[in-house]
């Protein structure tokens, strides 16, 4: 019995010398965190020309992600600011903004803003409308690459990536670049990089853009990245190792100060959703590490916390003139609340569960926003909210007559189909071109009307069916990364439309407290 109890004991006791020797404790693992947001470093966006914007007042805009949906709706509601004026007349909503904070797919829309607003709007003294509207075709900003859940199931190649980076089509198709042949006609002379928003202190340069901060998420924790240049040189970010040869080593360029860093390295971080595009992986100067990031969505999908935290840090405004507003792309993406009973399959139930751990973030979107305010000591009525249901609130107080009745049969009745969204779009395009005439309309190059481009004094005029199908096709575009022209037209009017909605709140939101 003696034998057996020492027997016992010589193993607890070789099991805790064993485990002791493979205990690593929290207190001593030597993690960096990710630096905070701060504007310390960067001359204040307050500094832009006053022609355009006021001093007194901070506006920032945080735009979701969602794909293409959040890309091209969001592109809608930014020109349909545009068309919303202050009381100065050379002043708009637009031109207004000092921050914005974006998500994936949001990235995209902002970054084409922005980068033809430094190299077009500028010189060329048009509005961004007007350029959209005449110009676009010269600079597209759809991504052609096709991507679905099911580059799940090769995933091997995914990782190691394409002959064309996803960098690279960014920066070609979105901020209009060809980092292949800098001298292409088509394209714009210079990349765009962090030092085109963020301004050292010590420069002889003056700010001339909003701040634009891309975010996406640290693989291993699931912490929030704001790509900023304090932040990338806090962390002693030197090169990419990213999924092929095709992305180049940042330090090749000396962009280890952070300013030199290609923005479209940033928004391809915040738009990796992990097995549709490749994580982004970072080399950390002098050592063995690398830091991965993927989707901003995985933290934040609104960006608001990111926002919020420039917010608190411009120091130039008063906090009661601190401005917030949010624009969420998040659709329905064809979610039907009923399954057969059948076995799930692996692809849906990722999808599905993908999906839903993005959407309950929703669910204390606003009281977050309200608690994030009330602690900086920003009125909780400075910030507005525009998405999809800005549409579906609008509806639901209009009046219903026999075409939107009609219009609800139709719809029950119609399978979901790529065809049948089709011929809706179709019948809804030649119904506003019938109700107001081609003349509202602008054209492209081959003399197709621009549906997008209805003008915007008909909106007043929009019914409870146009209103229905707009909502309908639009909210429930699914998150992808390729668009069809039709459902691009239909976000893009969406968009103008929701901004028209908010007149009178954004217009509250230009004038100082």
């Amino acid at each position: 019995m003696k034998f057996r109890y020492c027997l016992i004991l010589l193993f607890l006791f070789l099991q805790i010398g064993f485990s002791q020797n493979k205990i690593n404790l929290f207190s001593e693992i030597n993690y960096n965190s990710i630096p905070a947001v701060s504007l310390s470093d960067y001359k204040s966006v307050q500094e832009r020309d006053s022609q355009f914007q006021n001093p007194n007042i901070a506006l920032g805009v945080g735009i979701s992600g969602g794909g293409s949906r959040a890309q091209f709706f969001s592109m809608g509601v930014l020109l349909g600011l545009e068309e919303i004026q202050g009381n100065d007349p050379k002043r708009n909503f637009l031109s207004e903004i000092d921050y914005f904070s974006t998500v994936s797919g949001g990235c995209y829309s902002a970054g084409y803003y922005l980068t033809i607003l430094k190299n077009k709007l500028q010189f060329d003294n048009c509005t961004f409308n007007e350029f959209y509207f005449s110009k676009a075709d010269a600079y597209k900003s759809d991504v052609s690459k096709s991507t679905t859940l099911f580059s799940l199931l090769n995933n091997n190649r995914n990782e190691k990536g394409e002959k064309i980076s996803m960098a690279q089509r960014l920066d070609l198709e979105v901020l209009q670049y060809d980092s292949t042949n800098p001298e292409n006609e088509n394209k714009f002379k210079t990349q765009m990089l962090l030092s085109d928003f963020f301004i050292p202190k010590e420069s002889n340069r003056s700010p001339q853009l909003p701040i634009m901060v891309a975010n996406g998420t640290a693989y291993n924790n699931g912490e929030r990245f704001p790509f900023m240049p304090h932040i990338i040189r806090g962390l002693k970010i030197n090169s990419s190792l990213a999924p092929n040869k095709a992305f180049l080593p940042l330090d090749e360029n000396e962009i280890n100060n952070g300013y030199d860093f290609p923005l479209t390295y940033a928004i391809t971080a915040s738009s990796a959703f992990p097995g549709i595009l490749p994580k982004t992986k970072f080399g950390i100067k002098n050592q063995d590490k690398i830091l991965c990031v993927i989707d901003g969505g995985a933290s934040d999908n609104t960006g608001y916390e990111t926002l919020l935290e420039l917010l608190h840090n411009d120091t130039k405004v008063k906090d009661k003139n601190k401005k917030a507003l949010f624009i969420d792309c998040m659709g329905s993406g064809k979610k039907a609340p009923f399954i057969t009973d059948e076995k799930i399959r692996l692809l849906s139930l990722l999808e599905t569960a993908s999906l839903y751990t993005v959407q309950t973030r929703y669910i204390t979107f606003e009281k977050d926003v309200e608690n994030v305010l009330e602690k900086y000591k920003i009125p909780t009525s400075n910030y507005q909210v525009i998405g999809f249901t800005t549409l579906r609130d609008y509806l639901l107080k209009l009046k219903k007559d026999d075409a939107y009745e009609d219009l609800v049969a139709e719809l029950k009745n119609t399978e979901d189909e790529t065809a049948n969204w089709l011929k809706l779009q179709n019948d809804f395009r030649d119904r506003l071109i019938a109700k107001f005439g081609a003349d509202h309309f602008k054209k492209d190059k081959n003399g197709e009307i621009l549906l997008s481009s209805l003008d915007r004094e008909t909106f007043k005029d929009f019914g409870a069916s146009e209103t229905l199908l707009l909502y309908e096709y639009t909210s429930h575009v699914e998150t992808k990364l390729k668009i069809t022209p039709e459902e691009k037209e239909m976000l893009l009017l969406a968009g103008r439309f929701a901004s028209y909605l908010k007149t009178d709140e954004l217009k509250g939101m230009l004038v100082e407290n």
